[in-house]
């Protein structure tokens, strides 16, 4: 029976994984929650061996060739990896550049992948597999799944008999006049899948033979990864000084490999996340780091505010404001009569954080949700950059009210509920839990007297995150 496919169902796009440069630290966004997962993975990483010449053009385009008659020029302001890429200006109906690589023989697999970021006027990226002037075949790419961002296309080609690739193009079809970028050229043979991206450059790479002209390897990973017990993970906001992240304050390694999850971060803007590996002996490794972008609601949108629960993440949800708060912002003074002076001595400290209260409207299958997370502890609350009405903040929800039907007889689509919030400070991150409520890598300490026997009652990091649950 034939599969019968709908053309107009959406298309699922698995989450965009970002690498720091030495591959140590990884980050997902986690939509649901408004998130980041975390993974950091200090020991010998899978080696991977880059066959193209000069990947990611870091001094200049020696090894590189205009494709299709592209106008190209070498740029710093943009990059996927390290500070350069490849700006092309198409001059026809395609653009593109060749990349050299070390001769590849007859019936080899070649895996090849290329970032780039192109505008929404141009439709297929593709690749051209050459030997000098001439062009054994391509291979299509497929779409960009985004505009205006980097994003990874891939192909996979086998050279046919009788041939040699020594140079493979990436090219955008795209009307004349379009612009558009390239970066971090992977050629690879012998993998069943694309490794991550590596050039000699990078900090875990190294050159095989003279640099930007030759292949590539890694094969690092972070000195004496068989004594990494903790990894520390802090973020970095706009303007801010670093801040530990929740439930890795420091969270507990096997094999340097460990795991958080953070959904306290500022929406809409850009913040650094560092993980530093801890030794036995207390001693720290290098620092590894990465930028990570959660989405904030976008303007209009009628879900304009998160309610996010530390130490239970699964509760949080998307809320719309039905009643436009009105912060007040309590003084403290104290003021004395001051003898023959018609003027008072005041006596006086920093102003309370701004107060105020919130209603929010939430559909009949949100309610018991709603209730739960109310009563869970300490929420954030949070809206996109310059929504001056509600600054973020950390609050226990005060005098709450509802749910409370909004139609006629109790008859309605939406309930709303109503509660004070009076902020506190951010509470401390040492001994939080991980994703799990009521687990941390405190309660791992008290439990287990070292960390060998830790390590011993779990086959994984991903195991001990949640106390074997799984």
């Amino acid at each position: 029976m034939p599969l019968i496919v709908d053309p107009t169902a959406p298309q699922v796009t698995p989450p965009e994984r970002i690498i720091s440069p030495e591959g140590w630290l990884s980050a997902v966004v986690d939509g649901s929650w408004a998130g980041v997962a975390l993974a950091y993975n200090g020991a010998t990483l899978p080696a991977a061996r880059n066959l193209t010449l000069n990947p990611s053009v870091e001094l200049d385009l020696s090894n590189t060739l205009v494709y299709a008659g592209a106008a190209r020029e070498r740029i710093t302001t943009d990059a996927r990896y390290g500070t350069a890429s490849i700006q092309h200006t198409s001059a026809g109906t395609t653009s593109g550049t060749q990349y050299l690589t070390t001769p590849i023989d007859a019936g080899t697999v070649i895996h090849v992948s290329a970032w780039v970021r192109v505008p929404g006027t141009g439709t297929t990226v593709f690749f051209s597999f050459r030997n000098a002037t001439t062009t054994h075949g391509t291979s299509n790419a497929g779409v960009p799944p985004v505009v205006g961002e980097w994003v990874r296309m891939t192909a996979v080609y086998t050279v046919p008999a009788g041939a040699v690739v020594d140079r493979i193009a990436v090219a955008y079809t795209a009307p004349a006049g379009t612009v558009w970028l390239s970066d971090a050229m992977m050629v690879e043979t012998g993998v069943t899948a694309p490794s991550e991206y590596i050039d000699g450059s990078l900090p875990g790479g190294q050159w095989e033979g003279a640099p930007h002209a030759s292949p590539s390897i890694r094969t690092t990973s972070v000195p004496s990864p068989g004594t990494v017990t903790r990894v520390r993970i802090t973020r970095t906001d706009p303007g801010a000084a670093p801040v530990p992240v929740r439930g890795a304050d420091p969270a507990w390694a096997i094999g340097a490999v460990g795991t958080a999850y953070d959904h306290e971060m500022p929406l809409g803007v850009p913040v650094i996340y560092t993980a530093t590996p801890i030794y036995t002996d207390g001693s720290t490794g290098p620092d590894t780091s990465l930028s990570v972008t959660v989405p904030a609601p976008e303007p209009g949108e009628q879900r304009d505010l998160w309610l996010k629960s530390l130490d239970d993440p699964s509760l949080s949800l998307q809320a719309m404001i039905v009643e436009r708060p009105e912060p007040s912002s309590a003084g403290r003074q104290d003021a004395a009569d001051v003898l023959g002076s018609p003027f008072r001595v005041v006596a006086y400290d920093s102003h309370a954080a701004e107060s105020y209260t919130v209603t929010i409207d939430v559909p009949p299958e949100r309610v018991d949700q709603v209730r739960q997370l109310l009563r869970s502890g300490v929420l954030l609350a949070q809206t996109r950059p310059g929504y001056v009405i509600t600054p973020d903040a950390y609050h226990v929800p005060a005098d709450i009210t509802g749910p409370t039907a909004t139609g006629r007889l109790g008859s309605s689509e939406g309930y709303q509920f109503t509660w004070a919030v009076e902020p506190v400070g951010r509470p401390a991150t040492a001994g939080a839990p991980t994703r799990m409520p009521g687990w941390s890598w405190d309660t791992a300490a008290t439990r287990f007297t070292a960390w060998d026997a830790f390590a011993a009652s779990y086959s994984t990091w991903a195991s001990a995150a949640v106390d074997g649950r799984v």
